[in-house]
């Protein structure tokens, strides 16, 4: 019996001491549910923000796909050097230039004059050398530049112009000319007879320095007399 009531004192004794220290919850029941309840809608507003934050990246991740690479990886674009101007090129004196000289006589249509038969004065200019005609029969057709065309050798044949029985040649040396209306003049030491053809006596000495200044493709002008 008093073992009995020992032990029954003793589970007393332990009861009490447990409700003595046994700690009331701070919140009620009805507050333990609106912390729950609260706490539901933080966890749902949470994953809807995070799911809307995924599917954001999702779509810049497809942007800087169609775009040609992510943004973080994308190379800043090279820096331009500037463009400096080319310097201009240094002129470099021309032939011309450096060694000026007289600049030959040109016609209204541009041509470049080597020399002037004045069939006026009886003379023929060229290079400031002025040979006087001895003697000729200049039946200019039209007025105007004569074009060297030929440079012949009468000593090894005739022209058809100027028949060998019909002139004195002292130089076989001879310039062929012609007008506009393509009328050949013939000049050199030539003594023709008359009505032979349109050409023009110089001295000897003249004829063959003529000869040698003149080459295809030279003008003279011509000055006809007045009537």
């Amino acid at each position: 019996m008093s073992d009995d009531l020992t032990a029954h004192e003793l589970a007393t004794a332990l009861h009490e001491l447990a409700m003595a220290n046994e700690t009331q919850p701070p919140v009620s029941a009805a507050g333990i549910r609106r912390r729950a309840v609260r706490r539901s809608r933080r966890r749902r507003t949470t994953l809807a923000l995070g799911a809307g934050a995924t599917a954001l990246a999702l779509a810049a991740f497809a942007v800087s796909l169609k775009t040609g690479g992510t943004p973080e990886h994308r190379q800043p674009p090279a820096a331009t050097a500037p463009r400096l101007p080319s310097p201009s090129p240094s002129a470099s004196p021309s032939p011309s230039s450096s060694f000026p000289g007289p600049p030959p006589t040109a016609t209204p249509t541009g041509i470049a004059i080597a020399g002037t038969v004045n069939l006026g004065k009886q003379t023929l200019t060229i290079d400031g050398r002025v040979m006087p005609i001895t003697s000729g029969f200049p039946t200019l057709v039209a007025a105007g530049p004569l074009t060297v065309v030929a440079k012949l050798d009468l000593g090894r044949g005739s022209v058809d112009q100027l028949p060998e029985a019909s002139c004195k040649v002292a130089e076989p040396y001879a310039v062929e000319l012609r007008d506009t209306n393509r009328n050949s003049i013939y000049v050199g030491s030539l003594a023709c007879s008359a009505r032979t053809g349109s050409w023009i006596g110089l001295d000897p000495k003249d004829a063959v320095w003529l000869y040698n200044r003149l080459t295809p493709g030279d003008t003279l002008s011509a000055v006809t007399p007045k009537a």
